[in-house]
């Protein structure tokens, strides 16, 4: 019995700091309407402004909508195709920090090992059914970025390309 309440204990700790991040509580297919309660600046989001056959990617700060996170440096993108979410990607775009999307992912999401943990490239798939989630470390000027993706198969081909355009770039 005692293992039963703490079972029960850490099942709501665990589910309570997935609820105070907004980034992992939008589902990869909501429409913009429904997502704006949880990313504000989903509300300006206008359908007519980008045409058919782009996606709209917006940048903000991850920190604002992962408040039990330790991103303080990171970048949240959310990408929008046909007025629904169709990405949701956390970024590092400063090498000096490490490993900050990786410990949220560990934190989150799923555990990444130790080998993703040191300063070279590398990823992990940690997908589940239809839901694609990707975490990776690339090299760009012999620096080390990382980033986290999370999208899915119906709507993995319009997060990346020349067909997305960005809203507050």
């Amino acid at each position: 019995m005692r293992n039963l309440i703490i079972l029960s204990f850490l099942v709501l700790i665990s589910q309570s700091k997935a609820y105070a991040c907004s980034i992992l509580n939008v589902d990869i297919g909501t429409t913009v309407n429904a997502a704006s309660e949880k990313f504000d600046f989903l509300e300006e989001f206008d359908s007519t402004t980008y045409g058919d056959g782009y996606s709209v990617r917006y940048t903000v700060p991850a920190k604002d909508y992962c408040e039990e996170s330790s991103l303080e440096n990171a970048d949240l993108e959310v990408i929008i195709y046909n007025s629904q979410i169709a990405g949701i990607n956390v970024l590092s775009w400063d090498p000096n920090i490490k490993n900050e999307v990786y410990n949220f992912t560990n934190s989150f999401i799923g555990s990444l090992g130790s080998e993703l943990e040191k300063d070279r490239a590398g990823f992990k798939n940690l997908s589940l059914g239809n839901l694609l989630i990707v975490y990776s470390k690339y090299e760009h000027q012999e620096q080390i970025y990382e980033v986290l993706e999370i999208t899915n198969n119906q709507l993995k081909d319009f997060v990346v390309g020349e067909q997305v355009l960005e809203a507050n770039g």
